[in-house]
């Protein structure tokens, strides 16, 4: 499906934020991706970035159009200008392509707790590793 590309709202910049109306959201299988959830969005020229996909904020008024609201930092990667419009493919992903967005997000806070959180499973694979040759 085409959409026009349209600035994020000033609360979702540098958050991974993707707004779409719900009726819009639709997967590549044809489902609607709950609202919250992380997708890999896809161009036909193969640029992909991970954002979570969210609702409208139109204070109770259905919005009939498909747009999608994102913030520069990912029209960039995406190669977008305000205005364009362009086929998106939506997926949802599972835990690695959540942790995937989750390393590369442009918020620190997620970057960091990735980070930390590869780095405790290396050690505690490390200390399995240690024990069982201990053992024997």
């Amino acid at each position: 499906m085409k959409f026009t590309i349209e600035r994020a709202d000033r609360e979702d910049v540098y958050r991974d934020v993707i707004r779409i109306p719900e009726k819009y959201r639709q997967g590549i299988d044809g489902k609607i991706i709950p609202e919250g959830s992380v997708c890999k969005i896809t161009l036909p020229t193969g640029k992909k970035v991970f954002a979570i996909i969210r609702g409208m904020r139109d204070a109770g008024v259905p919005v009939e159009k498909p747009i999608a609201k994102m913030d520069e930092r990912l029209r960039n990667r995406l190669g977008l200008q305000v205005g364009d419009r362009v086929e998106l493919r939506l997926k949802k992903v599972g835990t690695i392509g959540a942790f995937r967005w989750a390393w590369s997000a442009s918020d620190p806070a997620y970057r960091a707790m990735a980070r930390m959180a590869l780095l405790s499973l290396t050690l505690a694979v490390l200390s399995v590793i240690l024990a069982i040759k201990g053992v024997l």
